[in-house]
């Protein structure tokens, strides 16, 4: 990712993000940016479908399905799942607090 689109991201994503993968490992902010930078996780494309957006004050717990397309380590990798996502108002903008990701069984 460019330095640039790093620093925009940076921006939403929470202080405490806590970002679990399909494959239970997990990420903090850090860690996340860290593996986009040095190119260990790129995200090829993303389709989502049964999004649903539930706000309750400064909270929208977003859930749906994806199929993920992702070069990770080497491997070019495909991933249906069920996802939950999790977003914080913090000072009237949102930011990204909480991911999960489950894939569906093979």
């Amino acid at each position: 990712m460019i330095a640039n689109d790093l620093d925009a991201l940076g921006e939403l994503l929470h202080p405490q993000l806590s970002y679990t993968h399909s494959n239970a490992l997990m990420d903090s902010k850090e860690s996340y940016i860290a593996s986009l930078a040095n190119g260990v996780v790129r995200y090829m494309s993303v389709d989502r479908e049964d999004t649903a957006v539930t706000e309750i004050g400064d909270t929208a717990v977003i859930t749906g399905t994806a199929t993920f397309t992702v070069h990770a380590r080497g491997t070019d990798i495909t991933i249906n799942s069920r996802y939950s996502s999790v977003w914080l108002k913090n000072d009237g903008r949102w930011q990204f607090f909480v991911w999960h990701n489950t894939p569906f069984p093979k």
